[in-house]
């Protein structure tokens, strides 16, 4: 099945949209290992360096791809969809503006923005787009996000490493969905035989910038600490909500995105703030680490509020910036394991 690739800096794009067109969808995340240089051609090398490993990757593998979408995003997102209009080769590139806010206006306006974009899909690929095959890929996703939901809440009760969990959230964006089904009931079984969660790993909540590559997990596992909560894209934000399955399937959609944990991207903040206190409730951590990307601006103007906030209801948390490298920056490990051995004192 031809992928569908996709750009966003959160889950909103409408992913069972583009597999009731018969693709499968396929989440840019940049490759870490690649050089940006092709992009800072065209971006500034102060701009967020994960966008700029996007835009790397699809000058290098848009011919792969059957056609490219955006969803409105950071600024940074939103900006470098002209630059990929003019430097990424493309039969297909569009833009769907998702609303900041969630309000009966929003909830309308992105309603008629997935009308839309369904509309191009069907007269550039000459293909019907039926409510019984969005609801088909909606029951499809919903098996998607259950597995998940499942495996997610392993994590604090058995000996799941943070690579591990990372690798299957990311098979969720990129892989073929019916061999994904199979995959993740093949790794649930094996995550439910694990060993009891190691009493030398100490559990963490995590937020902040999306983590996309593996060697950013291994650092908190360096540390001694256990991802057992997020609210990430690769992450929680992608299977915390079931899409509704009764009714006209767009507006599921529509309802569904209005559910989902927010990004910092979105208002008001204090939306992201009550999910993350509800994951503080549901899960026993010890501590909070807000993670930022170097360059992110939304976790940069999100964080000082999340921390008043958290520090006010008793958490013990830390902030931290990361470069986009594969290398295990042994700084940042070091300020982990101090922090970790304030949590547990």
């Amino acid at each position: 099945m031809k992928k569908f690739a996709y750009y966003d800096t959160g889950h909103e794009f409408p992913e069972e949209i583009v597999m009731a067109a018969g693709f499968t969808p396929h989440k840019i995340l940049g490759d870490v290992h690649v050089s940006t240089d092709p992009a800072d051609r065209y971006v500034q090398n102060y701009i967020c360096p994960f966008s700029r490993s996007c835009l790397t990757d699809g000058m290098a593998h848009s011919q792969e791809w059957t056609g490219i979408a955006f969803c409105h995003g950071c600024d940074t997102t939103n900006n470098q969809y002209d630059i990929w209009k003019y430097h990424v080769k493309t039969d297909f590139l569009y833009w769907i503006n998702t609303p900041a806010k969630n309000d009966k206006i929003s909830r309308k306006f992105h309603s008629h923005e997935l009308r839309r974009f369904k509309e191009h899909l069907e007269k550039k690929y000459d293909v019907k787009i039926t409510d019984d095959k969005l609801k088909e890929a909606i029951k499809k996703s919903n098996k998607i996000k259950s597995l998940m939901r499942q495996l997610a809440a392993l994590r604090s009760v058995k000996d799941i490493t943070n690579e591990e969990y990372f690798l299957a959230a990311r098979k969720c964006v990129q892989m073929d969905r019916d061999e994904l089904i199979k995959d993740l009931e093949n790794t649930l079984e094996d995550w439910k035989g694990r060993a009891a969660f190691p009493k030398n790993m100490v559990p963490v909540l995590v937020t902040g910038s999306d983590i996309t590559y593996p060697e950013a997990m291994q650092i908190f596992e360096s540390a001694g600490l256990r991802v057992v909560r997020d609210d990430l894209s690769l992450g929680e934000r992608y299977f915390a909500k079931t899409i509704p399955e009764e009714g006209d399937p767009i507006e599921a959609l529509t309802t569904y995105n209005s559910l989902i944990p927010q990004p910092p991207t979105k208002i008001p903040f204090h939306v992201r703030l009550d999910y993350l206190r509800q994951c503080l409730k549901e899960t026993k951590v010890a501590g909070i680490v807000l993670q930022r990307l170097m360059f992110c601006e939304p976790n940069g103007l999100d964080f000082p509020f999340l921390v008043r906030e958290l520090k006010k209801d008793g958490h013990k948390l830390i902030v931290i910036e990361r470069e986009y490298t594969p290398t295990i920056d042994q700084q940042f490990v070091s300020r982990l394991e101090s922090f970790r051995e304030l949590i547990t004192q």
